[in-house]
């Protein structure tokens, strides 16, 4: 049997509303273990936001407002005084839908007023991931990401810890199974 282990070319195409995680031998420290949320995937290029780099509250400087600040995220390393956000309410005004209950930005000031007086999930992002025109496309043939379309949307508002990309990608089939249990230091196999 003719199995290639770090051959893990993702059978999944990228689209608005995939997810990506990092394959587990990536050497780039702003993705090692990242799932990112694709917002945008078109001719002219990619973004979205990573779902799992938590900025600790404790480590934030600056007076915001206390739900931004429980509920930041590091997007990703492009610039990152830029704030956005996701989240599953669609009647917040100028919101744009990214895929099944899982709408971007919008008015902001009605994500705050909203959140106390109806129970829905956002998630706050300091930066943006992006990539230039067929740059994403490039790197998932290259096997630096593993594409995942489908998936229950409300993973995308949980605390992500540091598990949560070795549990995801275990049930994603037999050959993820296998990279789901590699080290995060592959030096120390």
């Amino acid at each position: 049997m003719d199995f290639d282990y770090f051959n893990f070319k993702s059978s999944n195409k990228v689209a608005k509303g995939s997810l990506i995680f990092s394959q587990p031998l990536m050497q780039d420290l702003n993705f090692n273990r990242s799932i990112i949320l694709i917002c945008e995937h078109n001719s002219e290029g990619s973004f979205g936001y990573k779902l799992n780099d938590k900025i600790k509250p404790s480590s934030i400087q600056t007076d915001i407002n206390p739900m931004i600040k429980n509920y930041l995220f590091s997007g990703g390393p492009v610039d990152t005084s830029y704030l956005n956000f996701i989240h599953n309410y669609q009647d917040i005004e100028d919101s744009e839908k990214i895929s099944e209950n899982v709408y971007l930005g919008g008015n902001l000031e009605s994500i705050l007023d909203h959140k106390l007086n109806y129970k829905f999930d956002v998630k706050f992002f300091s930066g943006y991931s992006g990539w230039s025109k067929n740059q994403l496309d490039t790197e998932i043939k290259e096997n630096s990401w593993i594409v995942v379309n489908e998936y229950d949307y409300s993973v995308i508002y949980k605390e992500i810890d540091d598990s949560f990309w070795s549990k995801f990608l275990s049930n994603q089939g037999a050959k993820n199974k296998i990279f789901s249990n590699y080290p995060k230091d592959s030096s120390m196999n």
